[in-house]
């Protein structure tokens, strides 16, 4: 039997090959992006009219970031509405014009994660070099929505004195319908230090936590994988009910989590926060006469700019935290006297193991309760003079009658490098990189 190796593939079709592997590659990975972008991002819609009431047909709306000076435009619909879905979150500038109206100019529009923002057009007669400028606050209630929830903004978040490494997930305990957040698990399984809570009665297993759009969820539900930087946080919404398709199976909250953006002007902070012993209450049912050696810092940075102005962003930040817990570990030693054998001052009757019937009757127990040093083993013996002795007294037998201070030592660093392009007038980029 003869064997044919198959023919070599010409170099025209290793091109075609290689293309279409490229292009099956890109659309792979263009899937999850299109699939997040919907909940990291907002939208702006609003009607055009004339100063009759009318429907303005064919005006050119455009959003302008004006931080960054990126901007998108629309054209309103036969019925004079216009939309802009998927836009990046930020603080707009909204324009509206058509030949033979004033240019129309609404400035402070603030465009956060998973909201509609509502912006009308009002168009006077008059020349394009003409303009009304009209400056006024979003409204607080979202009328194109169902859902509910609450927008918490990084700045209330860095100036909160919030615990447990200036977790952002305290602040839950401001929406409504949410309990104070709780720590779950021990230290060691949740060493982030993430915190849940309950919204609207139901369990905490029911929340989902998102980093703009991704999910940040560990498997067993209860606990958030990675906790973002106090400072590099934008706004942190929560969807607490008659959420979107998209976040169907959430039950409880629906936290989504926003990174800042680099802008046209180069920005950066320093921060530090920390404590010691002489700042923390000496622990009132404590025999010890002071706090145990406690040190806490937390430290970092952040800074933001353009690499290509009106174009291209970056933003990071780094955040080192020392955090030596100064503790009180209890125990019930046994005393002296027990490690000898003699358990004399014992109410409970040490029997001889050698005595006694297969039954469990005629057990003899040792003379006055007390263990002969010879039926001690010598590898117990060796092993209890590594424990130390009670150092608590009066303390009732088999209670806790020993207590010693310990230093818990924790040591972090963290860090995220984001970068933000405009591609095209419809189109961007983010790409983010948290350790």
């Amino acid at each position: 039997m003869s064997r044919r190796d198959p023919a070599p593939m010409p170099p025209g079709g290793q091109r075609s090959f290689l293309g279409l592997s490229l292009i099956l590659l890109l659309a792979v990975l263009a899937v999850p992006v299109l699939a997040v972008a919907q909940a990291a991002n907002g939208t702006l819609l609003g009607s055009v009219k004339d100063e009759s009431g009318s429907a303005v047909p064919g005006a050119t709306v455009t959003a302008v970031e004006v931080r960054t000076n990126i901007s998108r435009s629309v054209v309103s619909n036969a019925q004079g509405n216009y939309i802009f879905t998927n836009l990046a979150p930020g603080l707009y500038r909204v324009e509206g014009e058509l030949q033979g109206f004033k240019k129309f100019a609404r400035e402070g529009v603030d465009v956060n994660v998973n909201t509609t923002v509502r912006v009308d057009i009002g168009l006077s007669v008059g020349s394009l070099t003409e303009s009304v400028t009209v400056s006024a606050e979003t409204p607080a209630l979202q009328t194109d929505r169902t859902d509910t929830g609450r927008i918490i903004e990084g700045a209330q978040i860095t100036q909160m004195p919030l615990g447990y490494n200036r977790n952002f997930q305290g602040m839950l305990v401001t929406v409504p319908g949410a309990t104070r957040p709780q720590r779950p698990h021990s230290e060691f399984f949740n060493s982030q230090d993430s915190l849940s809570s309950n919204v609207n009665g139901q369990s905490r297993l029911a929340n989902n936590v998102q980093l703009e759009g991704t999910d940040d969820n560990h498997k067993t539900g209860l606990l958030t994988v990675l906790i973002p930087s106090a400072e590099a946080i934008e706004t942190v919404a929560v969807t607490t009910s008659n959420y979107d398709a998209e976040f169907g199976r959430a039950g409880g909250a629906v936290t989504n989590v926003t990174f800042k953006s680099g802008t046209n002007q180069f920005k950066g902070t320093a921060f530090a926060f920390g404590n010691t012993e002489a700042t923390v209450a000496k622990n009132t049912f404590s025999s010890l006469p002071s706090v145990p050696p406690t040190k806490y810092l937390q430290s970092g940075f952040t800074l933001g700019g353009p690499i290509q102005h009106n174009r291209v962003f970056f933003f990071g930040d780094f955040v080192r935290t020392f955090d030596d817990s100064g503790r009180i570990t209890r125990a019930g030693l046994p005393e002296a006297a027990f490690r000898n054998g003699d358990f004399s001052a014992a109410s409970t009757i040490i029997y001889d193991p050698s005595t006694g019937n297969p039954d469990g009757s005629g057990r003899t127990p040792f003379p006055g309760n007390r263990i002969p040093a010879s039926r001690i083993s010598p590898i117990a013996q060796r092993i209890l003079a590594n424990v130390p002795l009670p150092n608590l007294a009066g303390v009732p037998l088999g209670g806790t009658n020993y207590e010693t201070p310990y230093v818990r030592e924790k040591r972090t660093n963290q860090g995220d490098i984001k970068i933000t392009s405009q591609l095209s007038p419809g189109n961007n980029l983010s790409v983010r990189y948290s350790y």
